[in-house]
């Protein structure tokens, strides 16, 4: 019985020394992988900051901004500019970048999961902002131009429509690259009932300038023709 007793303490101190050494060798493999991703991470946020000026100063070189602004188009990407998204995304993808490289090393898990999933949506989420940048600036331009036709009827309300026509088709084909799991037919119901109010205002809007304009060409002609209508009534 006692020496049964001491085998059972005897395994039980046992695996309670095997369990704190794990404990404590999880631990210091923890504490030095945060650490070497936190170096790695620095590293490459320190390369970001490097590539980011490098992109701001060939921008300033060929004059990017002041080209677009030349052309009316400055105001066209919702407050932002083109140099600040190309920054901001090449930045990111440095990071990501780096942060593959602290996966490989520290070979945690979560962070290699983290890192695949990174490398696999940024190539696509660049292709999906480009497309957007691309389609608010066409959008914009096509617009600005189309306004200064002043002979076309309606040019406003036109060039608004196509404006909206441009975005549409670029948000449609981006959003799934951006938002993988995003539904665009959302995006698509939206635009169709937009696109029925638009349409309903512009027509109601035309209708009610026709009709004032045919009561002021009818009551020209009535004038005219005054004594002719006295005599048919």
């Amino acid at each position: 019985m006692v020496s049964e007793s001491v085998i059972t303490y005897d395994s039980l101190q046992a695996v309670l020394s095997q369990s704190g050494a794990a404990v404590v060798g999880n631990l210091v493999y923890g504490v030095a992988a945060f650490a070497v991703m936190v170096v790695i991470l620095a590293i490459g946020y320190a390369v970001a900051w490097v590539i980011g000026k490098a992109i701001g100063e060939f921008s300033k070189q060929i004059k990017i901004e002041k080209f677009m602004e030349q052309h009316g188009v400055h105001d066209s990407l919702l407050g932002f500019n083109l140099t600040g998204i190309t920054i901001a995304l090449a930045k990111f993808w440095v990071l990501v970048i780096f942060l593959g490289i602290a996966a490989e090393i520290t070979s945690v898990r979560l962070i290699m999961d983290l890192s695949t999933m990174a490398t696999s949506y940024v190539p696509s989420l660049v292709e999906g902002i480009a497309i957007l940048v691309f389609g608010l600036i066409v959008g914009d331009y096509v617009t600005d131009k189309l306004k200064t036709m002043k002979k076309i009827p309606f040019v406003n309300a036109i060039a608004m429509a196509l404006e909206i026509f441009i975005i549409y088709n670029a948000a449609v084909i981006a959003l799934p690259l951006v938002l993988p799991s995003a539904n665009p037919e959302m995006l698509s119901t939206s635009f169709n009932i937009v696109l029925a109010a638009f349409c309903f205002s512009v027509g109601l809007g035309a209708a009610i300038a026709i009709g004032l304009g045919l009561k002021d060409a009818v009551s020209d002609v009535a004038k005219k023709n005054k004594d002719k209508i006295a005599r048919i009534f």
